[in-house]
C-alpha cells in the first residue's frame, strides 16, 4: 500500500479538529467569551466547556476572572502549576480591580513577569469604551519599555533584577538594549521608589509609542517580592501624566494594597518555576 493510499484510509479525529478550531478562535480574538466562541465555531456550549477545560488543564488557555474571557496562555504548553498560579492571582485581584475600575475611567491592566518580559494577565480593555491600545490579554510588553516592566524591575529584589537585566543584556532585540546601561537603570529604580509608581519609557518609538498612549504602574508586593503590577493606560491627547497621577494614583495604590492584603489572607505563595 502506497503512502498516499495509507493516508487516505486514516480517519481524522473530529474531537481534535474541534479543539484546534477553538484554540485558533481564541488566538485570533485574543480574549473571547463562551458565547462568542459558540458563535464563531458553531460548536455547542457543552462541548466548548469540555474543550476549554482540557485546554486550561494543559496550560494552553487561561480564563480571566474579571470578565470571564478565555485567552491564550503566555507560552503554549506551559506547565499547569504556572497557569493555576496566575488564575488564582487573577481571581484574588478581581474584586479590587473591579472597584478600581469604577473609580478610574481608563483601562486597568494586571501584569505579571513572564521570563524577560511582562504578561498582561487581566484587563478590562475589551469592555472599556476608551480602549487605547488594540493589544490586551496575552500581550507581552517589553520589560524596559512598558510601565508594567519598568515597575516590576524597580520594585523587585536586587538579585532578581540583576538576573533579568543579565538576560536582557544578551538579547538581540533593540528594545532590550537599555539593560546594557546600568546607570540608567539605577536612576529609573531610584526615581520609581521615590515616586511610588513608574511611567512607560517616554522615548519608545514603537507602534505603541507614547504619542498613542501613556501608562503608569504600581507594584503588587508580598514582603520583598513583586507578584505583579497594576497599570493604567490613557490617551495623552486627552490627559497628561501629571493629571492622571493627580487624579488616580492614590486609587491605584489603594487597590494594590487591597490586593496585597487579600493575597496575604489567602496564603498566596510565590510563582512556581518556569522554563522561561
Amino acid at each position: 500500500m502506497s503512502d498516499t493510499t495509507g493516508a487516505q484510509s486514516v480517519k481524522s479525529i473530529d474531537a481534535l479538529r474541534r479543539g484546534l478550531d477553538v484554540m485558533l478562535a481564541i488566538q485570533r480574538s485574543s480574549a473571547v467569551t463562551l458565547q462568542e466562541l459558540h458563535r464563531q465555531t458553531g460548536v455547542s456550549k457543552a462541548t466548548l466547556l469540555r474543550i476549554l477545560k482540557t485546554l486550561q488543564q494543559a496550560g494552553w488557555v487561561e480564563r480571566s476572572e474579571h470578565d470571564k474571557r478565555y485567552v491564550p496562555a503566555s507560552a503554549t504548553g506551559q506547565s499547569g502549576p504556572v497557569a493555576a498560579w496566575r488564575t488564582r492571582l487573577s481571581a484574588l485581584a478581581a474584586p479590587a480591580r473591579a472597584t478600581l475600575q469604577r473609580l478610574v475611567p481608563w483601562p486597568i491592566d494586571l501584569g505579571v513577569r513572564d521570563g524577560t518580559a511582562m504578561l498582561i494577565l487581566d484587563t478590562d480593555r475589551p469592555r472599556n469604551g476608551l480602549a487605547v491600545n488594540y493589544r490586551a490579554l496575552g500581550f507581552r510588553p517589553p520589560m524596559l519599555l512598558s510601565s508594567l516592566g519598568r515597575c516590576y524591575l524597580s520594585f523587585c529584589p536586587e538579585e532578581e533584577r540583576r538576573e533579568i537585566l543579565a538576560a536582557l543584556a544578551r538579547s538581540p532585540n533593540d528594545f532590550d538594549r537599555g539593560a546594557r546601561r546600568p546607570e540608567n537603570i539605577r536612576r529609573m529604580v531610584a526615581h520609581a521608589r521615590d515616586l511610588g509608581y513608574v511611567a512607560r519609557d517616554p522615548t519608545s518609538t514603537s507602534l505603541d509609542s507614547p504619542d498613542r498612549f501613556g501608562a503608569v504602574s504600581v507594584p503588587l508586593r508580598q514582603e520583598d517580592r513583586v507578584v505583579g503590577c497594576l497599570s493604567c493606560a490613557w490617551l495623552p491627547a486627552v490627559k497628561s501624566e501629571r493629571e492622571i497621577v493627580s487624579a488616580h494614583l492614590a486609587d491605584m495604590q489603594q487597590a494594590a494594597q487591597s490586593i496585597e492584603r487579600k493575597l496575604a489572607q489567602a496564603g498566596f505563595g510565590p510563582p512556581p518555576p518556569t522554563n522561561a
